[in-house]
């Protein structure tokens, strides 16, 4: 990029960081030019802020402003510009940004770049990609890409094409997919560039053809498969092709995902850069089987032929670990092994072309999807080592986390012991509107109750106590003294009023109390105002506190770092620590004194906790419950640290469990 160009950039982002006018002559100082060059400067300057959404604003005696008039289209440009100028020692977020960049720009060279070519287009300081080149290597290996050095022929990064598009999609949608190309046909974003109606049109004939065929795709995938499609055109338009070996090619064409590939393509051919070769529809087969999302009722040994042998063999290895680390047995669980090895095949093709880390959405964050299943997380780890010594691989935080999702699922099918509910209903309307009252929440839980009995309120003096567990009444809270727990409701409950029913009566009859007794959670400690120095310094207190002898100390402190990325989520931190390295169970809160960071992550509190599960799958439901709570919610966490209750823990889980404010029916 010539250096006027860049010029222009860094005099429009030093005017996005103004509120007021600024004179020609600071803009010049802060460029390192003359006033004059400023001036000459102007019309380009305007014409790049009409561009960018906003309106350059001279003002004579006080200089110039920017005055935005179109928020979705600037935005975009001063975020990206104020990666390129800030300082080198800004957030985190700025410096991924900044190997975001790096990446984006030589990803697609051909010829060789040294660090001044680099540091001179993108406009940073050569100190500074340097610094970032450490990680440049890290995620380029992660893709089975490497830098070539000077001596070495072809493009400026050594890798397949597929390889190298899937770290293209990956930087462009970690990097944030509005970046506005800055450099016009000089990095990766140019490959994305179609018109906003072919887009639409594209995507909108990928997802006909899904919902047309038994294929199934997360839906987070959908939005990135239509972006590959643009990749996929563009990229073979520009003469670099992927080449698949005649082996891998007979193992996609396997699939049924094929034949939706093929469909997609021929539809798509009404646009410009999809008259492919057959290679290109193998690889975009290949990426849905790679994110499929298989149903519950797909016979796996039909559809991924061998897969599905191997994925129960893992699948067996799995489970055999975790009844080995935790004491529990998920193939007692109804749907075990569909559930599990519908989310292990796709897993397994990655690893067959190399390509666990080719699902990767974001390098550095999955925090909103740990907060929804941090015991099935922990679990997960386990499938992680398998893969690690079987496979000599790693799966990505991305696929750890989608498997985990899986054992989420499976773990909310463990059923809780359930006491149907004896209730009486009685309505001020008299017997038939009480009868009418019983038949409308018989429709609706009949299956919950024992018995719904209906009386006059009179009557229910007569009654015996302990024969009924609640009264369901519609007369004012005033006119109701008796013993039962009662619940108010309109002689035709309202929607809220029939939630009601479910989240205080029926989830009543819920026996949770059996499942924490048998945790045995010896000990219940709350730390307030905790110093708390590093993560690192923290999980080498707990471990030598809990670890029962030197081998355990250092397996709880190697265990805890290996699960450490699902560890955080909503500021706060969950530690669990497995059974058979401490003397007893117990059950800690340390509130820290103030917000720190835990694997560049801002915690608040830590909830460290150790049980032995002894076979109960009612203790595994319990804890995942609990602790899917403590993600979502701070305020249990308050609420035990002002109680300091274990059986507090009860009142947590019923409360998870509550029905969403939507039609029950």
């Amino acid at each position: 990029m010539a250096n006027e160009k860049k010029r222009i950039l860094q005099l429009f982002y030093i005017l996005t960081q103004q509120d007021d006018y600024i004179r020609s002559y600071e803009l010049a100082e802060k460029v390192s030019v003359t006033e004059r060059t400023i001036k000459n400067d102007i019309a380009e300057l305007e014409a790049f802020a009409k561009a960018s959404g906003a309106d350059l604003i001279a003002k004579k005696g006080k200089g110039y402003v920017l005055k935005v008039f179109d928020e979705e289209k600037f935005s975009p440009v001063k975020i990206q510009l104020a990666i390129h100028f800030s300082a080198i020692g800004g957030t985190p977020r700025a410096q991924n940004d900044r190997t975001n960049d790096i990446l984006r720009r030589i990803i697609v060279e051909k010829r060789y770049l040294t660090i001044e070519d680099i540091a001179d287009e993108l406009y940073l300081t050569k100190s500074s990609i340097r610094e970032e080149l450490k990680e440049v290597n890290f995620l380029l290996n992660k893709f089975n890409l490497r830098l070539k050095k000077r001596s070495e022929e072809g493009p400026m990064v050594i890798g397949s094409e597929f390889d190298r598009r899937m770290l293209m999609l990956c930087i462009f949608e970690n990097h944030y997919h509005e970046a506005v190309n800055l450099y016009k046909n000089t990095d990766s974003l140019s490959f994305f560039d179609r018109e906003d109606e072919e887009r639409y049109e594209i995507r909108h004939i990928f997802l006909k053809a899904l919902r047309e065929s038994d294929c199934h795709i997360l839906d987070g995938n959908t939005q990135r498969l239509s972006r590959y499609l643009l990749l996929m055109a563009s990229r073979y338009q520009a003469g670099c092709p992927i080449h698949l070996s005649r082996k891998q090619q007979d193992y996609i064409r396997r699939f049924r995902e094929y034949r939706v590939a093929e469909e997609v393509i021929l539809k798509c051919g009404q646009f410009s850069g999809f008259d492919v070769n057959e290679d290109e529809i193998l690889a975009f087969a290949l990426l849905l089987v790679f994110w499929a999302d298989i149903p519950l009722d797909c016979k796996l040994a039909d559809n991924y032929f061998e897969l599905a042998e191997e994925a129960q063999k893992l699948n067996a290895a799995f489970c055999k670990s975790v009844k080995k680390d935790y004491n529990v047995d998920l193939t007692q669980i109804p749907n075990e092994e569909q559930i599990l090895c519908s989310g292990l095949i796709p897993l397994l093709v990655q690893k067959d072309f190399n390509a666990s880390f080719h699902s990767v959405k974001s390098l550095h964050s999955e925090d909103s999807r740990i907060q929804d299943c941090p015991l099935a997380s922990k679990l997960a780890h386990n499938l992680a080592r398998l893969f690690e010594t079987q496979y000599h691989c790693k799966l990505s935080l991305y696929n750890l986390i989608t498997f985990a999702g899986h054992l989420n699922t499976l773990l909310l099918m463990i059923p809780y012991p359930f006491k149907p509910i004896r209730a009486i209903v009685s309505n001020g309307g008299g017997y038939i509107s009480s009868g009418i009252l019983k038949q409308m929440i018989q429709t609706r839980f009949g299956s919950c109750f024992a018995c719904l009995d209906v009386y006059e309120l009179y009557e229910m003096r007569k009654l015996p106590v302990e024969d009924y567990d609640w009264a369901i009444l519609s007369y004012p809270y005033y006119s109701y003294k008796y013993d039962w727990p009662c619940l108010m409701v309109n002689s035709i409950p309202t929607q809220s009023q029939m939630n009601d029913i479910y989240n205080q009566v029926i989830l009543s009859g819920v026996q949770l109390q059996s499942a924490l007794d048998h945790l045995r959670l010896g000990v219940f400690t709350i730390y307030r105002d905790f110093e708390y120095e590093s993560m690192d310094s923290f999980i080498q207190l707990i471990s030598y506190k809990m670890g029962k002898d030197a081998e355990s100390v250092e397996k709880i402190y190697a265990d805890l770092h290996y699960t450490k990325k699902t560890c955080v989520a909503n500021k706060v931190c969950i530690l669990f620590v497995k059974r058979q390295w401490v003397s007893k169970g117990f059950f800690e809160i340390y509130q820290l004194n103030q917000e720190r960071i835990f694997d560049e992550q801002p915690i608040l509190h830590i909830v460290v906790i150790s049980a032995d599960f002894d076979s109960s799958l009612e203790a595994v439901r319990f804890v995942n419950d609990l602790l899917i709570s403590f993600f979502r919610d701070n305020e249990n966490l308050w609420m035990l640290i002002e109680n300091h209750r274990v059986t507090g823990l009860t009142e947590i889980v019923r409360a998870s469990l509550k029905a969403l404010p939507i039609s029950l029916g």
